[in-house]
């Protein structure tokens, strides 16, 4: 059995397209492994933080994730832990594995906060085979329409801006919930619904900003099975326990837990600062207009859950009248940085794995539209002077990729492009949702899905 699977391995990497996407895999790999040790984030020397509680406190962790304690946790910052305990646990084991060591203290020049490169390295690591686990599966769901299309598909994700600033310069975790999630996809496409409703919600308790995805999953599921209830049970369990299953060793100190509901909701809504780092461009300018007039301007921000309802509804009805779950989840993302509040650089990488796996399924025009939004988000990477985390975390910068990224960027430092970048977006996916609404009034919108 064990010859006849390594068989079949060779057959495979023996097409010309699996090749071809192994080369782009491995110069992908070639670019991060460059980027990655020489930069990072603020996030990356927290997380090293978070990591030490976990260790010290497994299961009590939650009941220290509000960032009150952050000083005697040895944490460099106040910022406390809004996910589930999935990238805690990793974090740990990192720790564990590679030690690594985050220094902050005050001098005359300010608070500083340098991250070694063992600890970077360690933890981008996970980032960065992230990003190729979503390049292999990008290829696999898509290859049943083109094998070449689905190696471009992939490429386009490998080589993409944003992609690799969020997993390898600044090093943030949302492909860590992506994966999951599009395996989830494959195997319920492929008839191992268990596994697959497992999976999609163990994405959420990696990281919870899938959660309108998930919820377009369990529609699709609730169309398809909606003459026979019973048979939606067995998914449905399996899609809460992928969910809670992480939280499980908490149950032997459930106190901990007390803190979860507020945690995982996050910031409470407010003006975003910097105004340069939230693509949601309806909050970028009531923020701006704010700092100019003084004028409240609160209301949207106060109120976006509304919104997101009102979105989402209209994702749930396209979904009901296209009935393609790619589709559908890669739209339902698209409506959540639509309407929150918040829109971080690094919530643009699901949406560009799940815009990618659903083109193949629309027609010319609406692969145009979809494809809009990743447009203005791919450069905000080149706008900005991205060399700042090149040296702001690193004790000993690297000079020599400093001055080539300079080169390869825009630096620009004022925050009026930005607002227009951050618009632009924020109008593109709005375009995205009014013309898919009118695909669906269509006749079930059978025009803009590729046969």
């Amino acid at each position: 059995m064990k010859r006849d699977i390594w068989k079949k391995i060779f057959r495979s990497f023996s097409k010309k397209s699996v090749q071809a996407l192994t080369a782009l895999i491995l110069i992908g790999l070639g670019i991060r492994l460059y980027l990655a040790p020489n930069s990072t984030g603020s996030d990356i020397p927290q997380f090293y933080g978070f990591a030490g509680t976990m260790l010290k406190h497994p299961l009590d962790f939650y009941s220290y994730a509000t960032g009150e304690m952050w000083e005697s946790e040895g944490w460099p910052y106040g910022w406390p832990y809004v996910y589930g305990p999935v990238l805690a646990y990793l974090l740990a084991l990192v720790r564990l594995l590679v030690g690594g060591d985050v220094k902050f203290y005050w001098d005359s020049t300010g608070y500083h906060v340098f991250a070694s490169r063992s600890w970077i390295m360690g933890v981008k690591a996970l980032f960065i085979i992230a990003d190729v686990g979503i390049a292999i599966m990008i290829y696999k769901l898509t290859k049943r329409r083109s094998e070449w299309g689905a190696v471009l598909l992939s490429a386009l994700y490998l080589f993409n801006p944003m992609v690799i600033y969020v997993s390898s310069i600044y090093g943030m975790f949302d492909g860590l919930a992506l994966l999951p999630f599009l395996v989830g996809l494959y195997f319920i496409e492929n008839g191992r619904k268990g596994l697959g409703y497992a999976l999609v919600g163990f994405s959420l308790a990696v990281k919870h900003t899938l959660l309108f995805p998930a919820l377009v999953v369990l529609w699709d599921l609730l169309l398809k099975e909606w003459k026979n209830l019973r048979s939606i049970k067995r998914p449905l369990l399996t899609f809460i326990g992928g969910a809670l299953l992480p939280f499980a060793p908490f149950l032997f100190h459930p106190s901990s837990l007390l803190n979860l509901p507020n945690l995982l909701t996050g910031m409470k809504p407010g003006y975003t600062y910097p105004i340069t780092y939230n693509l949601n461009g309806i909050v970028a300018l009531l923020t701006f207009i704010h700092d100019k007039t003084g004028l409240d301007t609160m209301f949207y921000m106060e109120h976006w859950e509304i919104f997101a309802l009102f979105g989402l509804v209209g994702v749930l009805f396209i979904h009901s009248r296209l009935k393609n779950l790619r589709i559908g989840v890669a739209l339902a993302y698209a409506v959540f940085l639509l309407t929150y509040w918040r829109v971080n650089t690094q919530y643009i990488l699901p949406l560009v794995g799940l815009t990618l796996v659903a083109l193949p399924e629309l027609d010319w025009p609406s692969r145009v539209v979809a494809s809009l939004p990743l447009v203005p988000s791919s450069l905000w990477p080149i706008m900005f002077p991205t060399s700042f985390w090149f040296h702001v975390h690193i004790e000993h910068p690297n000079q020599h990729v400093i001055h080539l990224i300079d080169r390869l960027t825009l630096m620009i430092f004022e925050t009026g492009p930005f607002i227009v970048l951050s618009v632009l977006f924020t109008l593109s996916l709005f375009a995205y949702l009014v013309w898919m609404l009118s695909v669906a009034f269509e006749k079930g919108g059978c025009n803009a899905v590729s046969a």
